[in-house]
C-alpha cells in the first residue's frame, strides 16, 4: 500500500508541472502551487492561492486510464494589495492541456483586452468564476479550473521555492514596478519577479509586452519546478509549503490522480506562449488572426497553425 501511495504521490506532485502556473502575478507560484496544493485540500497558513473546479471537463474525457479530451485552466494574477481594493484580473493566462497528444498551449490575454464593453479584467472583482466566464466567452473554451493569486501570495511562493531563474529577454529600469534588470539569465526573488512581471513602462506596446514576459515567467518557473521535483527533499519541501497555503475549491482525489498522470508526458520546452493577436486604443480590440487563433486552440488545446 505504501508503494502503491508513493507513486500516487509522485505524479500528483509533479502534475505540478502542468499548471504549474502563474502568476500573473501569481504566475510563478500559480503554477507551483496548484498541483503541490491540491495535495493537501485544507491550508493551515496564510493563504497564497485559490484552486476552484469550475466545471468537470466534458463526459466523454473518462476512461479507465484518466483525462484524454483536452481541458483548458485559467491562471489569474489579481492586483489585490493594502490600499488597493477589487482584485483585478491583471495577468491573465489560459493553459489549454491535451493529454492524447501530450502536448499544451498557453494563451496569453493582456488586461485591457476590450470584453462587453469593458476592460476583461474586470471580472475577477466579481470573483475566479466570474473572471472565467468572461475569459471563456473571449476565446470559447470551456475553463475547467482557476487558479487565483495576489501580490501577497505571488511574493510567498516565489520566496517560498526559494526564487526562480528567469532570462530576461531585455534592459528593464522601471521605477513604478521596481524592475531594473540586465538581459541575460537571473535569479530572482519573489519581489524581483513580481516587478519583472508588472514592468509595461519599458516597452513601446506596454501591458502586451509585459504579459508575454509574464508567460516566459510561467514556463522558466515550470521547467524548475520540474527539476526540483525529482528528489525527496524538493518534494517535501513544496508539498509543506503549498499544503499550509493553498485554499481549495471542488478540488478532488481524482482530479489529481489523473492530473498527474497528464504531467509526466507534458514538457514545458514545448509549450508554446502565445499573446493573442490586438488592435490599439485603451481597451484593446482583437486582432484580424484572433479569431483563427482561437478556433485553433478550441479544436484540441494545441495551436498548430501560425497567426
Amino acid at each position: 500500500m505504501k508503494s502503491r501511495l508513493g507513486r500516487r504521490t509522485k505524479r500528483v506532485l509533479l502534475a505540478l508541472t502542468v499548471a504549474t502556473t502563474a502568476f500573473a502575478l501569481g504566475c510563478t507560484g500559480i503554477f507551483a502551487a496548484w498541483l503541490a496544493g491540491m495535495h493537501v485540500p485544507i491550508a493551515s497558513g496564510a493563504t497564497y492561492l485559490r484552486v476552484e473546479k469550475i466545471a468537470p471537463p466534458g463526459s466523454a474525457d473518462r476512461t479507465a486510464g484518466g483525462l484524454t479530451s483536452p481541458f483548458f485552466i485559467l491562471m489569474v494574477g489579481n492586483d489585490s494589495r493594502p490600499g488597493v481594493g477589487g482584485a483585478r484580473g491583471d495577468a491573465l493566462h489560459v493553459l489549454g492541456v491535451n493529454p492524447a497528444k501530450h502536448q499544451a498551449t498557453m494563451i496569453d490575454i493582456p488586461r485591457d483586452t476590450c470584453w462587453n464593453g469593458d476592460k476583461i479584467n474586470v471580472g475577477n472583482t466579481h470573483g475566479p468564476r466570474a473572471q472565467a466566464n468572461d475569459v471563456a466567452g473571449l476565446v470559447g473554451v470551456p475553463i475547467s479550473y482557476v487558479v487565483d493569486v495576489d501580490f501577497a501570495g505571488f511574493l510567498g511562493l516565489v520566496d517560498g521555492v526559494g526564487g526562480v531563474d528567469v532570462n530576461v529577454p531585455t534592459v528593464m529600469h522601471d521605477p513604478y514596478s521596481g524592475a531594473y534588470f540586465n538581459p541575460g539569465l537571473r535569479h530572482m526573488t519573489g519581489t524581483e519577479a513580481l516587478a519583472f512581471s508588472r514592468d509595461r513602462h519599458d516597452f513601446p506596446t506596454s501591458d502586451i509586452t509585459r504579459t508575454h514576459n509574464q508567460g516566459l515567467l510561467i514556463l522558466e518557473a515550470m521547467r524548475q519546478l520540474r527539476a526540483q521535483m525529482q528528489n525527496a527533499p524538493g518534494e517535501f519541501k513544496l508539498l509543506a509549503l503549498l499544503g499550509r497555503h493553498a485554499q481549495l475549491d471542488g478540488i478532488g482525489i481524482k482530479d489529481l490522480y489523473r492530473l498527474g498522470r497528464i504531467a509526466f508526458s507534458l514538457n514545458p520546452d514545448q509549450i508554446q506562449n502565445i499573446t493573442i493577436p490586438y488592435t490599439g486604443g485603451g481597451c484593446l480590440g482583437l486582432g484580424a488572426s484572433a479569431q483563427g487563433l482561437f478556433a485553433d486552440f478550441r479544436d484540441d488545446g494545441v495551436v498548430e497553425s501560425p497567426h
